[in-house]
């Protein structure tokens, strides 16, 4: 029994990769770019079916940032200080302050651990 497909790609997943310029997992060797840069890719936004919301984001970097900033200060704490504690450089840490770069959960949680804080408390406040 011959198949015309190579794929072993599940049904609904066939062909999505090429459409949406990915190499998903089991799509036929060449027929898409392959992210491998161990960026997590979302399959809605890939296929152009989701827009992440870039107000809302940067809302949400510059709220966290000020409680970053708030919390650092109280602790008398410097940039390269706090850097250290977290496994950072002290400019990373002013780029999360300032909203510039988004805090990844795992960093945050390290954060509220170092500043004696807890995570909810980065949230408190926030309008989006």
């Amino acid at each position: 029994m011959s198949h015309a497909s190579t794929h072993h790609a599940p049904v609904a997943l066939r062909g999505m990769g090429r459409a949406a310029g990915l190499l998903l997992s089991g799509a036929a060797p060449g027929s898409g770019a392959r992210i491998d840069d161990g960026r997590q890719v979302d399959l809605e936004e890939a296929l152009g079916r989701f827009k992440p919301n870039e107000a809302a984001t940067h809302s949400l970097n510059m709220h966290l940032g000020k409680r970053l900033r708030t919390a650092r200060a109280a602790r008398g704490l410097a940039l390269p200080a706090l850097g250290a504690r977290v496994g950072r450089c002290g400019q990373q840490i002013q780029k999360y302050e300032i909203g510039r770069d988004a805090i990844k959960a795992a960093t945050l949680y390290q954060l509220a651990t170092v500043l004696g804080v807890s995570i909810e408390w980065f949230f408190e406040g926030i309008t989006l």
